[in-house]
């Protein structure tokens, strides 16, 4: 069963460690078992003379981010990479840092990083997950929810887009695909037609998350994935301290409305001029989450096609792609030409809501009233 990232953290399994060899004698007339593992050639100095001679091109290219982030990020993390109990034996953090970044940002296998890094197959995991735990542990750090200052800034950057007013954030589920588990595999298989698991992100107008929820099987609905999580809950706590004053969220037609979350009208073939304009504008800020998540696989490439051994290691990686995402975007880490060309086009979902969601005759009334408002101020 797959382990679930929203406000806790994960405790990841490193793999099991690669068998002995076995070897046979060319009579076969006994078999000797090797008592030391196979020895494979490594790349010499890559990350030692190859890397720092890295082009400011180049860098960016393979490792999704510049070098002053990149440094920034292993002033943070250090500290964390080290093993005080064994610090002799600890890989360098700047070399940690370097192969968990190179497999996060790209696709290449793990024995190709290993090979690369001269390092093993187990060592390129450990210091991979060794990463991807010190990130998780900075999470609230890094996505967080706007207050005061912040949350009326986010207001107005939204207001901005097309003039929705009052927005915070937009909400949206992506599917980060992923190998087949060995356990419950259909739970996984999403309508898209592949296993996956479900990542719930919601984004402010600067394609930051403000917060998410990881791990959730790919066949569950954007909606229930919603009821389950964190956020949700601490809403219903603290609604006020979420959405102060008529301050609400951006989702598609996936979800039910409520007096914090607007949605699109149904279009059953009888929609009303303010309700196709109130549709056009709301879409036009809720595709920030959707290039939110454009630009977190166009950076963490990992997530485009996520192998995993371990199905409960899923939600911790994908955290940590979210944490790496927000460091970037909050050091001002532009997106190069490259990262945009290779981001695949949007598409849009039509996930009609859940059955059982109950009408909130308030909820509507407010979103008629903004329906109206937006009608009556639309820009010429």
């Amino acid at each position: 069963m797959a382990e679930i990232f929203g406000l806790g953290l994960i405790d990841p399994i490193v793999l099991s460690a690669i068998p002995n060899i076995i070897f046979a004698d060319d009579d076969a007339e006994e078999i000797l078992i090797a008592m030391t593992k196979e020895v494979h050639e490594k790349i010499r100095g890559y990350f030692e003379e190859i890397i720092p001679r890295y082009s400011i091109s180049d860098f960016k290219s393979h490792f999704r981010m510049t070098r002053r982030t990149f440094q920034n990020l292993l002033e943070t993390l250090a500290p964390s990479l080290i093993d005080w109990r064994n610090a002799e034996q600890t890989t360098d953090p700047e070399k940690q840092l370097c192969i968990a970044v190179w497999l996060l940002c790209n696709q290449e296998v793990y024995r190709s990083v290993a090979d690369r890094f001269g390092v093993s197959i187990n060592t390129a995991w450990r210091c991979t997950m060794k990463v991807c735990r010190a990130l998780c542990e900075r999470s609230g750090d890094y996505i967080r929810w706007p207050q005061g200052r912040e949350l009326r800034r986010v207001q107005e950057e939204f207001e901005e887009i097309s003039g929705f007013p009052n927005v915070i954030g937009a909400i949206d589920g992506c599917h980060i695909q992923i190998s087949a588990p060995s356990e419950n595999p259909d739970s996984y298989f999403c309508r898209k037609n592949f296993h996956s698991l479900l990542l719930q992100g919601i984004c402010d107008a600067n394609l930051r998350f403000i917060n998410i929820y990881a791990g959730i099987c790919g066949s569950v609905h954007d909606a229930r994935v919603w009821n389950l999580s964190d956020i949700k809950e601490a809403i219903e706590v603290d609604k006020e301290r979420y959405f102060p004053g008529d301050s609400h969220m951006l989702g598609d037609s996936a979800y039910g409305v409520q007096s914090f979350l607007m949605v699109p009208y149904k279009d059953y073939g009888n929609m009303t001029a303010v309700q196709r304009h109130y549709n056009t504008v709301l879409s036009k800020h809720r595709v920030v989450v959707e290039r939110g998540y454009g630009l977190l696989k166009g950076r963490c490439r990992r997530l485009q096609y996520l192998y995993l051994q371990k199905i409960k290691n899923g939600s911790l990686i994908i955290a940590a792609c979210c944490v790496l995402h927000n460091i970037c975007l909050d050091l001002d880490d532009e997106v190069n030409e490259e990262i945009l060309n290779e981001l695949d086009p949007i598409e849009e979902d039509d996930l009609d809501p859940l059955e059982n969601e109950r009408i909130n005759l308030p909820a509507q009334i407010k979103r008629d009233a903004i329906a109206e408002m937006l009608f009556e101020t639309r820009r010429r």
